[in-house]
């Protein structure tokens, strides 16, 4: 890694992290509820009204330039400059001379702090938290945001403390245009929602081939594990090869129109041209329109492409913390 080039000004900085930028937009979607309970877990608030002090020290910028392999060296100064740039809220200090130097045994370091105030939004309790674990745990996230990488999907990372969080940046239908290689596009297949009145609907059977004459075929219910893999990835493949935005959208619209608003919707996302998939478990608690989960997400979103944040788990799965739209 090369550690002589410094990252000094805020565009410089904003390029190695430009997944954090999606965070400074209003989502189309936020579990307010899930943001609020890992923010809770994970920063663990001293009170309601009382502010994080978060220390950025030139250790943890070092840790963090290694995990990232951001090929450059980030000094504190450097990070909070490229930070406060595009979230403006942040209150930094200096620690030790007016410099921010600081006497560590025989070494002089360099050292900042920031202050997480206490704002009770969804919002802004997920930008506290991706700021925690950057400068905390850089190492429990994926900021590549490539959803064919397979380093994110990794048993070993899956399984480590505290529970990842990732940032994925899903091509829509445009980039796969100008890139013939792309395995990977927004193809949301609905999965199951449950709606107002109690009902548990089950939406990719009723998905059809391309053709519209062909029904999904039966699902795999081989329990021997060294089949049932390879039997499962076949099966979501014909999801992903007889995949059509428009009929997903208007499963989902119909259910909804039926049974009301939605409590939680599944969706599995194809994400390598063998079969494999990522699970997406979303709550909108009954508090969002059904185009917000039909149109705009399904449709919109595999022209377009989505910027979703999350938090990990095995299969892989992911629980959603948020949704930017492109």
């Amino acid at each position: 890694m090369n550690t002589e080039k410094q990252d000094n000004t805020p565009s410089d900085g904003l390029k190695l992290w430009p997944s954090l930028l999606w965070l400074a937009d209003a989502p189309l979607f936020i579990d307010e509820k899930l943001v609020d309970r890992f923010y809770d877990a994970i920063v663990q608030p001293q009170g309601e009204q009382m502010s994080t002090t978060l220390e950025v020290s030139e250790e943890k910028t070092n840790k963090l330039s290694a995990t990232l392999e951001l090929g450059v060296k980030v000094s504190p100064s450097s990070l909070l400059t490229s930070l406060s740039h595009f979230l403006p809220f942040l209150s930094v200090e200096a620690h030790g001379d007016a410099t921010g130097s600081a006497e560590h045994g025989s070494a002089k370091t360099q050292s900042r702090s920031i202050e997480l105030h206490t704002i009770k939004t969804p919002q802004r309790q997920l930008v506290n938290l991706a700021l925690h674990y950057l400068i905390n745990q850089p190492e429990r996230m994926y900021l590549k945001g490539d959803p064919a990488d397979t380093s994110w999907r990794e048993p070993q990372f899956i399984a480590a403390v505290p529970r990842a969080i990732v940032f994925l940046d899903l091509p829509g239908q445009d980039a796969q245009a100008d890139s013939v290689a792309m395995s990977v596009t927004t193809k949301l297949i609905p999965m199951a929602a449950e709606f107002s009145n109690g009902n548990v609907i089950r939406l990719f059977d009723q998905m059809r081939s391309q053709n519209g004459r062909e029904s999904p075929p039966p699902h795999p219910s081989s329990h021997d594990p060294a089949t049932q893999q390879s039997a499962r990835q076949q099966y979501w493949q014909w999801f992903d090869t007889n995949f059509n935005a428009t009929q997903a959208m208007e499963i989902i619209e119909d259910a909804a129109s039926s049974n009301g608003r939605i409590r939680w919707i599944d969706f599995r996302l194809p994400i390598s041209s063998d079969g494999g998939t990522l699970h997406l478990h979303l709550c909108p608690a009954e508090a969002y329109d059904t185009g917000s989960f039909a149109y705009q997400l399904v449709k919109r979103g595999f022209k377009h492409g989505l910027r979703i944040v999350g938090t990990l788990k095995s299969e892989p799965d992911l629980n959603v913390l948020a949704i930017y739209e492109k």
